[in-house]
């Protein structure tokens, strides 16, 4: 595979076609990870340097570096570069000035994103891409805030995913939020992808639940004292037995003329986020064969809902990440379900 190599203005600075391994791990809600072990030639050297992107032309995304190890080893010298997918460069803003926002979640990614790393304090060579519309919604007000963790927080809530998109002909990266597919068994609309012993799609499975610090009912403390303090709750029970958590959320003020109406759902909103950080750990992970029926990037991808089968368990979760190794010449792909 090869690896184009360009510079932070998009520049092609060289091509890799040799390397020990590639570890590419795409996240549906986060930005993803590389990790790339190469001899340490003086090619390569001056290629994996610092703030330089590393693209694939058979992937979306693409890596900035931020790391370098150089060593040697029994078998010569070796170059380890390290780094995140294009939507870390969002961690370099804060949100300023204060935001009060209240419709679709990826109308708010996209004022945040616009506000504070295009149209003031720019990002190099960041633009929006076009809007996907998608439907779910949120009333917040945020400050001083990070805008990747802000991005991150909405959407997990919600759900939605948003990557940072390297377009070189144009020499732009592309801000764009997204939302996977429904493929579980319980829908009907559409075939069903299933990963399971069964079917002959899976290696190395391996199921977790962990409950500790799960919450699904939440009450929201703001502004105001005693009988006073206003509190709105977000009950996610779903008909489960109650597991509350206290939300104190004084820094959100009712800005002038805000409607009571507005304020309390911003409140709401918060209780949503902390319950998201809140919910249950479990998660499916196992190596996935591609079949006949079930291939990846043609039949399934990041961000989709799938289900997984195995022990007698199925969960039906969204594919929050994907790791894809290329090691000696042989490809795995590992899809991780759930939370």
């Amino acid at each position: 595979m090869d690896l184009y190599i360009y510079n932070p203005d998009i520049e092609l600075q060289g091509i890799i076609d040799g390397y020990s391994s590639l570890r590419w791990r795409r996240r549906f809600f986060e930005p993803g990870e590389m990790e790339l072990h190469a001899p340490a030639t003086a090619a390569n050297i001056a290629l994996l340097r610092e703030g330089n992107i590393i693209h694939r032309m058979d992937r979306k995304e693409a890596a900035i570096i931020e790391g370098v190890d150089i060593k040697s080893t029994d078998t010569g010298d070796e170059i380890t570069a390290t780094g995140r997918m294009g939507s870390s460069m969002l961690d370099r803003r804060i949100i300023t000035p204060t935001i009060n926002f209240n419709g679709s979640v990826e109308a708010a990614m996209r004022k945040i994103v616009s506000d504070n790393a295009i149209t003031a304090r720019p990002l190099p060579h960041l633009v929006l891409g076009s809007a996907a519309g998608l439907a779910p919604t949120a009333t917040f007000q945020a400050t001083g805030k990070n805008v990747l963790t802000t991005c991150t927080a909405l959407g997990r809530a919600a759900p939605a995913g948003f990557r940072v998109r390297l377009d070189v002909p144009n020499r732009q990266w592309v801000f764009e939020v997204y939302g996977g597919v429904d493929r579980s068994v319980a829908q009907h609309d559409r075939p069903y992808v299933l990963f399971s012993a069964e079917y002959e799609n899976i290696t190395g499975a391996e199921y977790t639940l962990n409950m500790t610090g799960y919450a699904n009912y939440a009450y929201v403390a703001g502004q105001g004292e005693g009988s006073a303090r206003v509190i709105v709750t977000v009950d996610q029970t779903g008909g489960e037995p109650r597991r509350e958590l206290w939300v104190d959320a004084r820094d959100l003020q009712q800005a002038e003329g805000q409607t009571d109406a507005d304020y309390r759902a911003q409140l709401a909103q918060r209780g949503t986020e902390k319950l998201a950080e809140a919910a249950r750990s479990e998660s499916f992970a196992a190596a996935a064969v591609d079949t006949a029926n079930f291939a990846y990037l043609t039949d399934w991808d990041l961000g989709d809902i799938v289900s997984f089968e195995k022990w007698g368990i199925r969960i039906d979760q969204r594919i929050t990440e994907v790791e894809e190794v290329d090691e000696g010449g042989v490809f795995t792909v590992t899809p991780v379900c759930g939370n």
